[in-house]
């Protein structure tokens, strides 16, 4: 690990609320505040960051300032990271897409699923566009030669136009299981998952299903199974996040299971996963823990317990892993910021926030940007 000069500090001058930590490298650049809780990852483009929060809010917010560029209201709460078109930013709120102009905001085509508000079942009411309590997560939407993907809580997964927001593309999910995932096009390939613990494999040329493979043979619980996270595919393996205590690693051409780790404690494998340097490294929910693994054989490398759930995506620079955490049992509990030595996972520092931090990180120039349940869009810098 690399030599840091630390002193004490006292956040409640940085963060407006007692604690202290180790802190010289870590410091609030600053804070913006919005108008409800915060679950969606922030994007960046061109010095502006973009961000939705719980109340339906839009934000564009200028990067090195924190100041307010322009908002946009909308009738539902919005979850999902957006995705930058050519300038212009699409996003989802409560299952109804937008695309607006990156510069003010102003819409240029919405797409209605035809969920809103009339089709939400009982428990997307009660849980306000949720299907359970933990139901945080949201399909983020990719772009691949002028389509969007996106998968939506009536069970369909969209391709878009990007220009018009006509539909090109609209699979069903067996059984119309919502769909969460964040769908992943690679080589002509489509694939996603569903509610029910189903992956999807979809050639995009040939318009038919390749495979398809249930992820678990018994529902433990309510809860449990849905396929929640962003695909990733490497070496010809596929790897995902869901709400099984079983991480399931699919072999990309059959679907079958490559190889399984089982969290002997049950917590869920939720996180989305990434690989770096031939590493894979994935969160996990009620076992706390951030984990690095040998991605085609799935041998444990390391793993730190934060003692928070993971449902975030972490950074990966050559020297450090950073991620964010929280308690998904209780939100007005604090979340932590962590700044891990990349290789072997050890702690270089973690900060404590208000609320839980649900929202993945995203980093530019050495300053880390991601929402909070209190509220607010941070910027934290990590000093040398």
């Amino acid at each position: 690990m690399e030599k840091y000069t630390l002193c004490w500090a006292t956040w409640s001058l940085i963060f407006m609320f007692n604690t202290s930590v180790f802190a010289q490298e870590l410091e609030t650049a600053w804070k913006f505040e919005t108008s409800s809780r915060i679950l969606a990852s922030p994007v960046e483009t061109d010095g502006t960051i973009y961000i939705g929060d719980t109340e339906g809010v839009f934000y564009a917010v200028d990067a090195s300032s924190g100041k307010e560029m322009w908002k946009l209201e909308t009738k539902g709460n919005i979850q999902a990271k957006a995705l930058v078109v050519e300038g212009n930013v699409f996003f989802e709120s409560a299952n109804v897409f937008y695309l607006v102009k990156g510069s003010n905001g102003k819409e240029l085509w919405k797409f209605d699923t035809g969920m809103e508000p009339h089709s939400f079942t009982y428990q997307e009411k009660k849980y306000n566009y949720k299907i359970d309590p933990f139901d945080d997560k949201r399909s983020v939407a990719t772009l691949v030669d002028g389509t969007i993907y996106i998968g939506s809580g009536n069970g369909k997964l969209y391709g878009l136009d990007a220009k018009t927001g006509k539909i090109e593309l609209s699979l069903n999910s067996d059984e119309n299981s919502p769909i969460r995932s964040s769908p992943l096009v690679n080589n002509g390939l489509l694939f996603f998952g569903d509610w029910n613990g189903v992956v999807y494999s979809y050639d995009l040329e040939k318009k038919v299903y390749i495979w398809k493979k249930k992820t678990y043979r018994q529902k433990l619980y309510n809860t449990f199974g849905g396929v929640v996270s962003e695909f990733l595919e490497y070496d010809s393996l596929l790897f995902f996040g869901a709400r099984n205590h079983m991480m399931n690693v699919l072999d990309v051409r059959t679907g079958e299971k490559e190889w399984t780790y089982t969290d002997a404690k049950g917590g869920w494998m939720i996180g989305d996963p990434v690989i770096f340097r031939d590493t894979l490294y994935i969160g996990g929910s009620d076992n706390f823990s951030m984990y690095a693994f040998q991605p085609n054989m799935g041998r444990p490398l390391w793993n730190q317990n934060g003692k928070k759930n993971i449902y975030t995506k972490p950074i990966l620079t050559e020297k450090w892993l950073i991620y964010t955490a929280g308690n998904g049992y209780n939100w007005s509990d604090t979340g932590k910021l962590f700044l891990l030595n990349r290789t072997n996972g050890e702690v270089i520092h973690s900060v404590e926030l208000p609320n839980g931090v649900f929202s993945s990180p995203i980093l530019i120039d050495k300053k880390v940007f991601f929402g909070c349940y209190d509220g607010n869009l941070y910027c934290v810098r990590i000093k040398d």
